[in-house]
């Protein structure tokens, strides 16, 4: 096994750098219930 010519550096710059890097965390309240509107009234669609 090589070693690399370049090592890159842990991001150590601070708490706002980390957060601007990491993985998007995504959680069931982040979701948005579609709702479809119709024209008319009392229209329903089973």
């Amino acid at each position: 096994m090589t070693y690399p010519d370049y090592r890159p550096r842990r991001m150590r710059g601070g708490e706002n750098l980390r957060r601007l890097a990491r993985e998007t965390r995504l959680a069931v309240d982040d979701l948005v219930y579609p709702l479809f509107v119709r024209h008319g009234t009392d229209v329903r669609e089973q």
